[in-house]
């Protein structure tokens, strides 16, 4: 792909349009035309805050991990009230699943930006990963103050309370996760594993139908072993 860049007055205005026009480039999904012009705006202007984090999250949805974190590096030298750095530094540890520092990060950038839910979500997913479940439910149940109507963040705190045995409490999440999304396979299969420990075959045996017919394969296996 060609890129032309149209002159502006103001090298500060150039850099912002092409800023924006990388950020177009992501969104769209062609990361790598988005890393080549991001790459050409930090070799104009090396100390370009904005260009080392947006590299850092193309390499990152590229897979380039370590690349992505040194880039949220720089990102921080250079401004480190920036709570998105953090943020997206945080990602790159969970996929390294270096969860621990995964949570060091999310806990920055909550201290800068306390009412982001994505931050309490993810926070709570890497917490679940150190079985610091506790925890986790807690972050859920907060994000789920900004934004009620997560289906997703529903499951992920149905999901903690189960691996807690709180089987109550995971039902009532995951049954509010389909209310929310009423085709999400997963949770039709958690809810037939806690009918299946609470010895309601019947009902078991229907959820578990319900989820494999969605797709959820794991729910067919469970359903072979205990249903007719």
């Amino acid at each position: 792909m060609i890129i032309i860049f149209v002159l502006l007055q103001g090298c500060a205005s150039t850099n912002e349009e092409h800023i924006n026009e990388a950020r177009v480039l992501i969104l769209s999904g062609n990361t790598t035309d988005a890393l080549a012009l991001l790459d050409e705006i930090i070799e104009n202007d090396s100390k370009n805050q904005d260009a080392y984090n947006m590299r850092g999250i193309t390499k990152l949805e590229l897979g380039q991990t370590e690349l992505a974190i040194r880039d949220f590096n720089v990102s921080l030298v250079l401004d480190s009230n920036d709570y998105r750095s953090y943020y997206n530094r945080g990602n790159a540890y969970y996929q390294n699943e270096n969860f621990s520092q995964a949570v060091l990060d999310f806990d920055a950038a909550m201290r800068l930006e306390p009412k982001e839910a994505d931050i309490y979500i993810n926070r709570g997913n890497a917490l679940v990963q150190l079985q610091r479940y506790s925890e986790a439910v807690y972050d859920y149940e907060f994000s789920l103050k900004i934004d009620t109507d997560n289906y997703l963040t529903h499951f992920n705190l149905a999901r903690a309370h189960y691996l807690t045995d709180s089987l109550d409490l995971a039902k009532h999440s995951f049954e509010t996760c389909l209310k929310l999304y009423n085709t999400f396979a997963p949770a039709y299969y958690f809810l037939g594993m806690i009918a299946l420990e609470k010895n309601e075959l019947e009902a078991s045996c229907l959820l578990l139908q319900k989820a494999g017919d969605l797709g959820y394969m794991q729910a067919t296996e469970v359903r072979k072993l205990y249903c007719n």
